[in-house]
């Protein structure tokens, strides 16, 4: 047997406890690791414009599955104005996307299931089918119906 000097001898013990604790701070520690996988998957895009054209660009949006409370998906369309998510099986979603200044969208489109077979060729699963013209004619239509109901309220107020 190996006759350790004095010091070396009261030394050891506590590198063992060093030891020791370090292994168990440092599985806690993993807990908080974040892994990641990428796959390439087929996912839906919708695409958001304001009517000139111009991208609905990291504005805030949100994302639901039937007609479920709760978003399954949040967050903000990037620089094209896209929201992508992956569909699960055939669902009714809702997509409300909304500005600072008061602009956005509450869509409601059918998302067929995933298939296998699907290509990035595929056709547009929903798209707006309300041109401009016909959205300033209703919006026209709108102001006017409100301007003709107010007129209607001064009257009945004015008559004896």
């Amino acid at each position: 047997m190996i006759k350790l000097p004095t010091l070396a001898r009261n030394r050891i013990p506590r590198y063992a406890a060093m030891a020791a604790m370090a292994l168990l701070l440092a599985a806690p520690a993993q807990a908080h690791e974040v892994v990641n996988q990428v796959q390439r998957q087929q996912a839906v895009t919708v695409t958001l414009q304001y009517s000139d054209g111009e991208p609905f660009s990291y504005e805030t949006y949100e994302l639901y599955a039937g007609r479920g409370a709760t978003p399954v998906q949040t967050g903000r369309t990037d620089s094209q104005g896209r929201v992508v998510f992956l569909p699960g099986e055939e669902a009714t979603m809702r997509l409300r996307a909304f500005s600072a200044d008061g602009h956005g969208v509450d869509l409601r489109f059918k998302v067929p299931a995933a298939s296998p077979e699907s290509t990035a060729d595929s056709p547009a699963i929903a798209t707006d089918t309300l041109g401009r013209p016909a959205k300033l004619l209703i919006g026209l239509a709108a102001i006017l119906a409100l301007f003709a109901g107010w007129q209607l309220f001064i009257r009945q107020k004015n008559r004896p």
